[in-house]
Order: structure tokens, then sequence, then C-alpha cells
């Protein structure tokens, strides 16, 4: 019988004991989950001459796996949605306050920012322990797997889809597995050393927000930020002084910020805001305001303080030739060369 441990070790295994009929199913099995393996041999003759199963003993504890065991029988009586679609694709949303709408509406319970829905599009209702969905006189409909529906009831693992792009999944799930559910979603979009978001999440919603400003005839900011002599601080301090340096970055930034605004590490040292609503103007301002604050506020490593400056370019939709992020990202990067090449520890928002 084959003990799991780890690697295989250089020795061969002791040769595994033959079945006797006679023994009771399961005699001296233990605990231990069993797994049985078919015996596979390589025979010229085509036939192996131990035909037997052959069996491994694994220990499938919980505590392998760094989760502790638990004698309580889990509740699944926590409903959530799952987003399926473009940029807020594995997003986790409790439905909670009862009735719970969704729409464009920002006094939805769930505001959903996309064309293709209504103001008020629908509601989650629970009805006798059973949940509904109701369509609220949507334009473009509300579906369950794929059917039509005004109001219906919706089970475990359904799909609801808003309109023509919008799509959740709903499931019924235990307040571990919200977690382990939110965990993922933010391991999926954020940066783990400064919990800014990463490139990719900002790419898709730099996409999303010059669409919104679009079609709301609104402004929208851009800043990119680039910490000055980066390296010396590696060089000098050591690269765990540099990884603190950029959490404390983030920290700054976090304070500072919006719920709206976006917050994503573009690159290395190089950090981007984005910012709806505001002007160059307002981008500019809203840099100096971090340029101050990091100048006075030093990163502390092992007791030594880092002082760190930063340079910053900004752009807004308004200044571009095109809506396009290409356009707004080529904008603020000119700007950020230029405020490096003037002498660095400061931020520049015209050509």
């Amino acid at each position: 019988m084959v003990k799991y441990a780890g690697l295989p070790s250089d020795l061969p295994d002791p040769p595994t004991p033959r079945p006797h009929l006679g023994d009771p199913p399961g005699e001296g099995a233990g605990s231990a989950s069993r797994m049985r393996l078919a015996s596979i041999a390589d025979d010229s003759d085509g036939e192996s001459p131990f035909q037997e199963a052959r069996t491994m003993d694994i220990s499938l504890r919980t505590t392998d796996f760094g989760v502790s065991p638990s004698t309580q029988p889990s509740r699944r009586d926590r409903a959530m949605l799952l987003r399926m679609d473009g940029v807020g694709a594995g997003q986790v949303v409790s439905v909670e306050q009862l009735p719970f709408s969704l729409g464009r509406h920002a006094t939805n319970r769930l505001p959903i920012d996309d064309d293709s829905i209504s103001r008020f599009h629908a509601r989650f209702v629970c009805e006798d322990g059973e949940y509904y969905v109701e369509d609220l006189g949507s334009r473009n409909g509300t579906f369950i797997q794929g059917k039509r529906v005004t109001r219906s009831v919706i089970k475990d693992d359904d799909w609801v889809q808003l309109g023509a792009r919008v799509a959740f999944r709903f499931t019924l799930t235990d307040a571990r597995q919200e977690g382990l559910l939110r965990k993922l979603y933010e391991s999926s979009t954020r940066d783990a050393l400064t919990g800014a978001y990463n490139r990719r999440h900002f790419d898709d919603r730099l996409r999303a927000e010059i669409a919104f400003a679009v079609r709301h005839a609104t402004d929208l900011g851009l800043i990119l930020l680039d910490l000055d002599h980066f390296k010396k601080v590696n060089d000098t301090y050591g690269h765990p002084a540099g990884d603190e340096v950029l959490r404390h970055l983030g920290t700054i930034a976090t304070r500072m910020l919006r719920t709206e605004d976006v917050f994503a590490r573009f690159g290395g040292e190089e950090f981007a805001v984005i910012l709806r609503g505001a002007s160059t103007r307002g981008a500019s301002r809203l840099a100096e305001r971090l340029r101050d604050a990091l100048r006075d506020n030093h990163a502390v490593h092992e007791g030594t303080q880092i002082p760190m400056t930063l340079s910053a370019g900004c752009a807004a939709l308004s200044c571009c030739g095109a809506p396009t992020p290409e356009e707004m990202v080529a904008a603020a990067d000119r700007r950020l060369y230029a405020a490096k090449q003037g002498g660095r520890n400061r931020v520049v928002a015209s050509d």
C-alpha cells in the first residue's frame, strides 16, 4: 500500500499485498479515503500477470489545504449575483434589502451603466422562501435561462439577463463561499502589492468610462503618475523598501480619491487615475494634491524614512482629437514625459 507523503523517494515502493477473497470489504482501510487505481502493465503478449486491483491510501484531511474542518453544516442562505459580462465580469453582488432593484438610475440597489437596460429595469423579491425576478416594464426585457419573463421564480445557478448585454448568474451560497468568491474577484482585478487595480482592469474601465462620458456628454479626466528616481530607492535601500514605497503611494491615493475614481497600477512605478466628470484642470488639481501628500509624508521601512516625489501628466477627453483610450493615454503620457524632462516633482496639464 502506497502512502501519499509529498515527493516520491528514490527507493522503490514496497510490494502491494494482494487482497484475500475472504476479507470483509474495507477491512484495514482506517478512516482515510481510498482511491482505486487500475493496474497497468506493459506485456508483449498483451496480458498482465497482475490482474487484481491495487489501492492507494490517500489522506484527504481538510487541514492539508489550510481549511479547518467544520462540524456544523453550511447554510446556503445568501442570495448572490455574479456578473458574467463586460468590465464587471466576476463581480459579486449580495441580493439584500429586498426588494432589490436593478437599472440605470442611481437610486437602484444595483445601478448599472448600460444603455441597453432601462432606468428601473427589474427587481428581486423573496416570497415564502423562494426568490422571484420581476420585470419593471423595461424596454429590452428581462430573461431567465434565455426566456423572456415578466415575473418568474429563479433557482440556484440560473442565468438572468437584462437587456441585450448585462448578464448575471444567481446563486445561493454560505458565508464562507461568499468570501471566497469575493477574494477571487479581487485577485483578478487588483495588484497584490499596492491594492490598486491592475492594468487589465484599467484598460477595460477606461473604455467603459469613455463610452459613459460620450453618452452623457460629460468630460473625463486621466492622470499618469510616475515615482521619481525609483531605481535609486531600490539600489540604496533594497527592493523591500521599494515595495514599501509603492504600497505607501497606494495608501495615499486610496484615501484621497472618490469612490467612483479608478486608481490603477499602470506598470512598474507608474500609476494611473481615471476621474469621472473631471476636466484637465480638475485632474491637475488632484495630481498636485497627490504630489504634495507624497512629498510631505515619507514612506517608512524598518525605521528608515524614505523621501519620494512624483511627476504627473494630465489629460481629459475634451482635449483629445478622438474619444478613444489611445488618444487619452497618449496625451497624458506626453505631459508626463514633459514633467520628467522639466526637472521632475511637477505636474504638467498642457502641451
